[in-house]
């Protein structure tokens, strides 16, 4: 007999945690940069992010569920390992976040603060500015738990960036991320790559 599937809200409840929330008000969800507004490339991961939370959120077997909602897109792409290092990524997240973490469902048209600080940590690390990258992953985890998903970080933008899917980067106060502005400010530190 097939699991129960639980139901998915618009918005609200797409948390990190799983858990249903009830919706934001207007005037914090709905604010901010649009996905419209990315260019190709920050549209196309952040799809994948938001699938990947979708699979999460649905199936006992994540890797599976993600598979079968995201694969033929990074197929198409060109980019099937980028599969795997957003679930490394999304992996430590959901072991080990500092805080819940605003991923928002597939269809929403704004990008959370916490969406654009993963953007943006990608969008550096394809530039080489890895301390922005290092500094993201600290407004979200532990050093050690973000030292171990730097890595995968850094190699899904190369990944990216090798197949011509260059983020452009992101507008801090447009956004309406702190934590981004935050990283950008401490950008100058050495990340921890080994």
């Amino acid at each position: 007999m097939p699991a129960r599937e639980r139901p998915i809200p618009d918005i609200g409840g797409d948390r990190m945690t799983g858990r249903t929330t009830p919706p934001a008000p207007a005037n914090d969800h709905e604010t901010g940069l649009r996905t419209e507004e990315l260019d190709t490339a920050g549209q196309f991961l952040l799809w994948g992010m938001r699938a990947w939370l979708l699979a999460f959120r649905q199936a006992h077997d994540r890797p599976s569920a993600y598979r079968g909602i995201a694969g033929e897109g990074f197929l198409r792409a060109g980019v099937p390992q980028a599969m795997e290092l957003i679930d490394d990524v999304f992996s430590a997240l959901a072991a080990a976040a500092l805080r819940e973490i605003d991923v928002r469902c597939p269809r929403c048209a704004f990008v959370s603060p916490d969406e654009a600080l993963l953007l943006g940590a990608v969008a550096a690390s394809q530039r080489r500015q890895h301390g922005i990258s290092w500094s993201a992953l600290t407004q979200l985890l532990p050093p050690a738990a973000a030292r171990a998903a730097l890595p995968s970080l850094i190699s899904l933008a190369v990944l990216l960036r090798d197949a011509e899917l260059t983020l452009q980067p992101l507008d801090a106060d447009k956004c309406g991320a702190p934590d981004l502005r935050i990283a950008l400010a401490q950008g100058a530190a050495i990340a921890p790559i080994h």
